[in-house]
């Protein structure tokens, strides 16, 4: 279990993370091209989420890790030696490869190696736990990486990035693969797709929970890919950026410590209702006040994030069977990448005509307006407690 904390360190301990979409604009991307690029990544998610997850679920789940691993060395590697869009397009197809055969693989690889020890109502705790490493790693990497970034430019923060990278590669594949993953040949491989799509459609629950989750995932996702322009809109050093970003991995520290505790709350439909207005008051007040007020907004609404995420996605892990838990994390995270393009476009188009906090702003009208949420605030089926 500590490898795997460890491993979520090492792996958030990126340096150039905190100024990514800033060293794209300082290339000379537009905002409108910057989108482009976070297209390509969307493109790939959706192409190749479910069967990433598929494959972790069929296969060893260290080695699936592994890959994502030397695919985010590729990307570091793509980016510092990038001369205009193309090459920068190479590199988010390559971060895109990474992501899918990480998402599902390291939360199905928690839940099974807890399973392995009769601590998986403990989930949530080592959850959070893990987040909160991770948020640890972000925030220390993001105070290096800004003065690095400060004396030595942003190229030198991805150098340093890419070899740091190696100690993960390394633990990863001292990882024990739990008992209770057996690699399995009932099914073929789109079978077992096909399988995992009829099971989580067939029951209203997990539809709920898509739907809670894509809302919650694509702002916070959007909340990533632009907070960072959005502080250099408010006219923020690459130094203070780093100190902000430093904050980031506080704010989610804490927002995965308290969503830990919610697990606790009874009345959780009714909860996640009333997170949700405030998630979309902080965005507008991040669109109303462009300066460090604005920022905190902008730190609220992704709090929220982590609140409602950890809770829900216990409530969602204790609902499913090991040989299908990575496919059907992939699932989730597909529609919601394919809402974050839409949603994204959107928003990149108001942000490219306005400016980037109007579009932050538009963003909070949107959450505001969403009607299935209010469905989702009454509904008495909708309890974390009672799925345990």
């Amino acid at each position: 279990m500590s490898k795997l904390l460890w491993l979520a360190f090492f792996q958030a301990f990126t340096l150039y993370a905190a100024f990514e979409k800033v060293f794209f604009q300082e290339s000379g991307l537009s905002i409108l091209q910057i989108f482009l690029i976070t297209v390509v990544f969307s493109v790939t998610v959706v192409a190749l989420e479910v069967p990433s997850g598929a494959l972790s679920d069929r296969w060893v789940r260290k080695y699936v890790l592994t890959l994502s691993i030397l695919f985010s060395m590729l990307t570091a590697l793509v980016y510092v030696t990038s001369t205009g869009f193309w090459m920068f397009a190479l590199g988010s197809f390559f971060m895109a490869c990474s992501f899918v055969l990480n998402s599902g693989t390291n939360t199905a690889m928690l839940f099974d190696s807890l399973k392995d020890v009769d601590k998986t109502d403990s989930f949530e705790k080592y959850l959070a736990t893990r987040r909160i490493i991770s948020g640890a790693g972000f925030a220390v990497a993001s105070l290096v990486g800004g003065y690095v970034a400060q004396q030595q430019g942003i190229p030198a923060t991805i150098w340093i990035s890419l070899f740091l990278l190696l100690p993960a590669v390394i633990l990863t594949l001292m990882l024990k693969e739990p008992s209770f993953h057996k690699t399995t040949d009932e099914l073929s491989y789109w079978k077992h797709i096909k399988y995992t799509a009829t099971h989580l459609s067939g029951q209203r629950y997990f539809v709920q929970v898509a739907a809670l989750s894509v809302v919650i995932m694509t702002v916070n996702i959007l909340i990533e890919d632009y907070a960072q322009l959005y502080y250099y809109f408010a006219g923020f050093s690459l130094f203070a950026i780093g100190i902000l970003s430093f904050f980031e991995g506080v704010k989610e520290m804490v927002g995965n410590y308290v969503g830990a505790k919610v697990v606790q709350t009874k009345q959780t439909a009714y909860l996640y209702g009333y997170l949700l207005l405030i998630m979309s008051g902080a965005l507008l007040l991040t669109a109303w006040q462009v300066n460090i007020i604005g920022v905190l907004g902008l730190f609220i609404a992704s709090i929220i994030f982590f609140i409602i995420d950890v809770p829900l996605l216990g409530s969602f892990h204790k609902r499913l069977d090991s040989k299908i838990r990575a496919t059907s994390e992939s699932f989730l995270n597909l529609v919601t990448e394919i809402t974050k393009v839409i949603v994204a476009f959107g928003f990149a188009f108001i942000a490219n005509e306005y400016s980037i906090s109007v579009a932050f702003g538009a963003l909070g009208i949107l959450v505001f307006y969403i009607r299935f949420i209010t469905s989702l605030i009454h509904s008495k089926s909708f309890n974390i407690r009672s799925s345990s």
